[in-house]
């Protein structure tokens, strides 16, 4: 079982002759290089799984790609959401299209119970993959797969996405274009058989958030002619309350302090996904804690003014402001009490309204 797993170029190249490699395997983005400038404000404290970006220094990602798979197979496990496996014809797992913490399970429990695959004549174009019932993840790890679907050349005659069960899912499907009797849902459990499956590559794996997503995202979802607006949104705050977890619990006195500077305070889920667009692009100054309705950075003017309230934060939103050109600014909470045994980065938080109030000053918020 040691070969159980094997990268995607790999497999390609130990079963497919040299000079057809370019048909099956497409490269792009291969000289991405990008370097980090450490934001303002506090220190960041990262959550164990990132690591940390070396700011200062140059960093590149791998390159992204495109592979297509004659008789290959896509998998939806029955347990946990998004468990999504790509397996060649001999039933070897493409690990670079699996999300990491999943790859343990594929090895040690679910490579003993495979179903029997269901055979689609045509070709396959996977976007599913993990996550997808969270906003970030969706945006960048599922749908920012489409782009290289279309950068390929590969003709696709049906889309293999996640069950679509959020509104967030429907809408940005239907802002791509992509046609609904295209789509094909992968149900957990569910393992489907392609006379060619076609498999990008990953985002997320290339290193958490990637420079050519964003740009994607951008340019699909922003009008391309001229921007949106939203009136009376010029500084907003995004709430949580309506999370299971890290919600602000001093969020009323926070209130106090943020209206009489004029800000709004929203709550992202009861929004369309265009006018979450609309709001953040017209937006000029956002605070917000750490959470996935941050990805909507990706849609902000460059020097939109960003103030991130985290108890430990990961690195994916810095880096959008990075790519976008915003003026990102990290803010230390302490954990609220009684503070519980959960993961730090799921724990509620306080903000200390002297600290915000001091820092609105010195960013010239008035």
């Amino acid at each position: 079982m040691e070969d159980i797993c094997i990268h995607t170029r790999d497999w390609i190249e130990k079963t497919t002759p040299a000079t057809d490699v370019p048909d099956v395997y497409k490269e792009f983005y291969t000289n991405e290089t990008v370097q980090y400038a450490l934001p303002k404000g506090d220190l960041p404290q990262w959550v164990d799984w990132v690591s940390p970006p070396q700011f200062g220094e140059n960093h590149t990602f791998d390159a992204s790609y495109v592979a297509k798979i004659e008789n290959g197979s896509v998998w939806m496990c029955e347990k946990g959401e998004g468990m999504v496996y790509a397996l060649t014809p001999d039933n070897r797992c493409l690990q670079d299209m699996v999300f990491h913490l999943y790859w343990k399970y594929f090895k040690n429990v679910a490579v003993k119970k495979i179903p029997s695959a269901l055979t689609h004549h045509g070709t396959l174009g996977v976007l599913a993959w993990a996550g997808h019932s969270n906003y970030w993840h969706w945006l960048h790890d599922t749908l920012g797969r489409y782009h290289l679907l279309q950068l390929s050349g590969f003709k696709i005659d049906k889309y293999v996405l996640p069950p679509l069960t959020l509104p967030f899912h429907r809408e940005t499907v239907k802002l791509l274009g992509i046609p609904e009797d295209k789509i094909i849902q992968l149900t957990p459990g569910m393992h489907l058989k392609a006379d060619d499956l076609v498999l990008p590559s990953v985002p997320f794996n290339a290193g958490t958030c990637v420079k050519w997503t964003v740009e994607f995202l951008r340019d699909s979802f922003l009008p391309l002619k001229s921007q949106t607006s939203a009136t009376g949104f010029e500084r907003i705050y995004v709430s949580r309350k309506d999370a299971s977890w890290r919600k602000v619990t001093n969020e009323t006195n926070l209130m106090k302090i943020l209206t009489q500077k004029g800000f709004k305070h929203i709550t992202l889920s009861s929004l369309t996904v265009q006018e979450q667009i609309d709001i953040f692009s017209s937006a000029k100054v956002i605070i917000s804690p750490n959470g996935a309705g941050l990805a909507n950075i990706i849609f902000c003017q460059p020097g939109t003014k960003i103030i991130q309230l985290f108890t430990s934060t990961s690195d994916e939103f810095i880096k959008i402001g990075q790519y976008v050109g915003l003026d990102y600014r990290f803010f230390k909470c302490r954990v609220a009490n009684p503070a519980s045994k959960a993961h730090e980065v799921v724990q509620n938080l306080v903000v200390d309204g002297k600290k915000l109030s001091k820092v609105l000053e010195e960013e010239g918020i008035h």
